[in-house]
């Protein structure tokens, strides 16, 4: 079982590198699968009234006010995977200035940045 739940793990991650899922899953496999049902079944992977894309949009706004560089990253990448544009990131990072402050914009501009530099992307 712990095998399917790292694997819908990965599926659900669109590539970008998550390595705390694996020590969850090692020192705790009981709640890894038990995670596997709040994030992949009941969220992520699950066909709602909102798309995959918006549910990354709205982690990124979320992740910017809450200063959370590592989220940022995370949903960006998979964002863009899932096809949002570069404008459709900023845009989520904008309106999450309001209720995070500057400093989440801040943050959230310097990694989108450094994802598209490193991707080969033009902001558009």
């Amino acid at each position: 079982m712990a095998d399917d739940t790292k694997d819908a793990f990965k599926k659900v991650g669109l590539g970008s590198a998550n390595n705390a899922y694996d020590i969850i899953a090692k020192l705790d496999p009981e709640y890894f699968e038990k995670l596997k049902g709040l994030y992949v079944d009941g969220t992520f992977g699950r066909e709602g009234a909102l798309p995959r894309k918006t549910k990354e949009l709205i982690m990124i706004g979320i992740c910017c006010a809450l200063l959370r560089p590592r989220g940022i990253r995370l949903h960006s990448e998979r964002a863009l995977t899932l096809g949002a544009t570069p404008k459709e990131l900023m845009e989520a990072m904008e309106v999450a200035a309001i209720p995070g402050g500057m400093p989440g914009l801040w943050a959230g501009v310097e990694t989108l940045q450094e994802i598209l530099q490193a991707k080969g992307i033009e902001f558009k």
